[in-house]
């Protein structure tokens, strides 16, 4: 936009000082100069014509007197006239609040208009943004627009500076230019891309799609004309124990302390392990007051000795000891547990977490063992139970141990927590390695084969429970619901639903769901008593575990039951009598 603004008149100059100048925009001369003398100070007979607006004539101010000071009579008459407000007026104070008058306001909205009809039904100030038009440049739109002078008079050169106007000139150019505020365009606005925190996944270490389950097993290289696919080998079973008409088994007892090794005579020795312990609890007897000073608790913590029962060994802490001196006997006994109490109250300490990121269950397991000298094994591929994931803020406890934390993650999907008997080693696995109404396939993984001529007693209780066939797993604030039926039956005995807060995955779901309906049915706690053999004894039973499937061939048909709790007693002293008790649970 150009501007011009001129100070001077631009009336026809008179010929005498018509000049013609150098530039068309060249200073004007001395002779226009004279030409403008026109506008000056008026002469001097106007200036008396400014006398009509003198001072008031002398008889105006006679005429003042009559303002004079009131008399003193008056004062006193109108004094009460001006006293306090009467009550009266006080009511007409509310008037002159609302001083705005109708006419008021529409003279208001000339100077300050109201939007627009389609503004108001929207109800906000803004407009909407241009989503789909073309896509605007603001530098071209502003070059575009710029002013660019012709051939002719007017002819700008600013030498490649920028252009600034004299500070009081008679005539300036304004170059400025205010293109118009066209509506914001969103970038992404055709895209409709949704953006959201990214997953955090290791590549290098774990599949996006997990971990392969394995179901046909290795392949036995056997081709078959008629079948193209895999062929998965049947499990080996267990070697079936000797059949003698007598055995006879020497058993050795020995205890000694660690780890200068020292040995301990000991007498009524027992030791066990049930599917809900995470160690191995141990009691013993022994016969002076010089070996109860070898193994108890001093300063230093508790003491290990390691007890070896015909080749079975197991490292043991001693937690406590009692005694009972009477004339002329006395009697000592000391308890304890295996290595993994260490993992648990009192030993452990206290800890709160809370998961940051994903982190898988076996993660998380290991994790709790950092730093401690323990590990922990999980086969989830093969043996179970099956692994699955703790989304961001979903693993969180506060004041447990080590052990409390793999147990609650154990007990989620149904699995036990089985300590070693002389390492530093947990091993995580289900309680049920198949559901009991699988225990009658041919596949069944077997782990041991106990005949009835190996018992020395057997006995059993009947603990009926309903025969559920359905079971509703879901999480609580993370993971999904699922309901877990058996497969074949309609579902309609449903067990009690389970809620948990650490279920967060399918694969949790379906094991917790299969271990629930595993407890029902009709069940028989069987007790059997047999010998323990050796550990270098191929032709016996072997020890038995807790969570291990063991097949029992009577005459009236075989069965199979699942190893609850295992107790080994060592009695008398010297060649004592060892006896291994087991409890059975068994499936009708």
């Amino acid at each position: 936009m150009l501007t011009m603004r001129v100070g001077g008149s631009w009336s026809k100059a008179r010929p005498a000082s018509a000049r013609p100048a150098a530039l068309p925009w060249d200073g004007t001369t001395a002779l226009v100069v004279e030409a403008q003398a026109a506008w000056r100070r008026a002469v001097g007979h106007d200036l008396e014509a400014a006398a009509g607006w003198s001072a008031v004539p002398s008889r105006d101010r006679a005429s003042v007197q009559g303002w004079g000071q009131a008399g003193a009579a008056d004062c006193e008459q109108l004094a009460g006239l001006w006293g306090a407000v009467p009550a009266k007026d006080c009511g007409v104070v509310g008037r002159w609040d609302h001083t705005i008058r109708p006419r008021d306001v529409r003279l208001r909205l000339i100077y300050n208009p109201m939007p627009a009809r389609k503004d108001v039904q929207v109800g906000c100030p803004s407009r909407r943004v241009d989503d789909y038009g073309p896509r605007r440049n603001a530098a071209a739109a502003v070059q575009a627009s710029l002013y660019v002078p012709g051939p002719g008079p007017l002819a700008f050169n600013f030498g490649g500076r920028p252009y600034f106007p004299p500070t009081s000139p008679l005539v300036f150019f304004s170059f400025q230019y205010m293109p118009p505020a066209p509506r914001i365009q969103p970038v992404d606005s055709s895209s409709r891309v949704r953006w959201q925190d990214a997953r955090r996944l290791n590549a290098q270490a774990r599949l996006p799609w997990g971990r392969a389950r394995v179901l046909d097993g290795p392949l036995t290289g056997i081709e078959y004309v008629d079948y193209p696919g895999p062929v998965k080998p049947l499990p080996e079973p267990p070697t079936d124990p000797t059949i003698l008409d007598t055995y006879m088994i020497a058993n050795t007892v020995n205890l000694v302390v660690l780890p200068s090794r020292t040995p301990i005579e000991a007498k009524n020795v027992r030791i066990g392990l049930d599917a809900d312990s995470f160690s191995w609890k141990f009691s013993a007897d022994i016969f002076t007051k010089a070996a109860l000073d070898l193994v108890a608790p001093g300063e230093d913590g508790a003491k290990e000795i390691e007890l070896d029962i015909n080749g079975w060994t197991w490292v043991l802490l001693v937690e406590g000891y009692s005694r009972q001196l009477k004339f002329p006997t006395e009697a000592y006994s000391i308890k304890g547990a295996t290595r993994t109490q260490l993992l648990a109250s009192p030993y452990a300490p206290l800890r709160t977490g809370l998961n940051a990121a994903p982190i898988t269950a076996r993660q998380a397991a290991t994790e709790q063992l950092l730093f401690t000298g323990f590990s922990i094994v999980w086969d989830a591929e093969t043996v179970g139970p099956a692994d699955w994931t703790f989304p961001a803020g979903a693993l969180s406890y506060q004041s447990q141990t080590a052990m409390q934390v793999i147990a609650r993650i154990a007990e989620t999907v149904g699995a036990v927590v089985r300590p070693a008997r002389a390492a530093d080693e947990l091993e995580v696995r289900p309680r049920y390695p198949v559901p009991p109404w699988e225990w009658g396939q041919i596949d069944a993984p077997i782990d041991r084969i106990i005949p009835p001529a190996m018992m020395t007693a057997l006995g059993g209780e009947w603990t009926p429970q309903p025969a559920w066939n359905a079971c509703y797993v879901s999480g609580t604030s993370h993971g999904v619901s699922m309901l877990v039926r058996r497969a074949g039956t309609a579902g309609d005995n449903p067990a009690p639903d389970v809620f948990d807060d650490w279920i967060t995955g399918q694969e949790a779901n379906r094991a917790r769901g299969v271990h629930e309906l595993s407890k029902g049915g009709n069940i028989e706690i069987v007790g059997v008593s047999i010998p323990l053999f050796p550990f270098a004894d191929d032709h016996g039973v072997g020890l038995v575990l807790p969570a291990q499937l063991c097949r029992v061939p009577e005459e009236s048909g075989a069965w199979v039951g699942l190893c609850l709790a295992v107790d080994i007693a060592a009695e008398g002293t010297g060649a004592s009598r060892v006896q291994q008790q087991l409890r059975l649970e068994r499936h009708f």
